[in-house]
């Protein structure tokens, strides 16, 4: 198989590496509390995510390759049970993992996207139009919103396992169920805030191909052909603050407003 053909599975999967840094102006919230049905967890610095799998469906030309405006699908889940301690301003906290309160599943789906450039090493970069994605936590609690942008690249590195390559999404936290809370370092209730856009929730992540699984059709467009792929991640997540000069960027990806009603919270 041409190294093409089979980086172009790289190309879809929004969430990891393990002291990764957001590529953009995106300011890391430091210190931050998750609570849930179960517990809550403070000071986080980064969720660690781990044990990450996707299945992927890139579109290629009639000769097994990718090309600029191939586009691809794809769905998957990635989990965290540990966190990496406040430590340093932004999103270089080092140290030793620390047990969440709790295991997160974070699942997508309906992702879609496409190549946008080819590199000279035989990878590509791409982007992430758009997609849903749901956090539960064990025991109780859910957020689901939407992923409304960033993309990455593939490279053509030969690792053990296959290729890898790197992604990171952005996606709004619409709407939560039971009690799925996440505070700022002083107390304050941020759910408004990703409602509004005001926060937003981050994965960088390092996506390894583990298989090819066939040939064919794709199921977004039947005239067009398809490689399946499974792709094994493993990453980062941060919240992040939208400054408010890059609002206006932002609103053209769904992002209307940057007004947010936080509460202080209850003792």
């Amino acid at each position: 198989m041409k190294m093409k053909s089979v980086a172009a599975a790289i190309a879809s999967l929004g969430l990891v590496a393990a002291v990764s840094t957001p590529a953009h102006a995106l300011e890391v919230l430091d210190g931050w509390e998750l609570e849930t049905t179960t517990g809550s967890t403070d000071n986080i610095g980064r969720l660690n995510l781990v044990s990450g799998t996707a299945t992927v469906e890139q579109e290629v030309d009639g000769t097994g390759n990718v090309f600029v405006g191939a586009a691809f699908a794809e769905s998957g889940t990635i989990y965290s049970i540990s966190y990496t301690e406040e430590n340093v301003v932004g999103a270089g906290d080092t140290g030793a993992p620390q047990l969440l309160h709790t295991m997160l599943t974070i699942s997508f789906f309906d992702v879609v996207g496409e190549v946008t450039a080819l590199n000279a090493t035989g990878g590509f970069e791409y982007t992430f139009t758009s997609g849903t994605f749901n956090i539960s936590a064990a025991g109780g609690g859910t957020a689901t919103g939407s992923i409304i942008g960033i993309g990455g690249n593939a490279a053509s590195t030969d690792i053990v396992g296959g290729i890898n390559g790197d992604s990171t999404i952005l996606a709004t936290i619409l709407s939560t169920t039971d009690i799925f809370n996440i505070y700022d370092s002083g107390g304050v209730l941020l759910n408004a805030g990703f409602a509004s856009g005001a926060y937003l929730f981050e994965a960088v992540t390092n996506n390894n191909l583990t298989d090819l699984l066939g040939t064919g059709a794709c199921t977004f467009d039947a005239q067009a052909t398809c490689l399946t792929f499974s792709v094994a991640s493993a990453g980062d997540a941060y919240i992040v603050q939208v400054p408010e000069p890059a609002t206006l960027g932002l609103i053209g990806l769904g992002l209307l407003g940057m007004g947010f009603a936080a509460r202080k919270r209850k003792a």
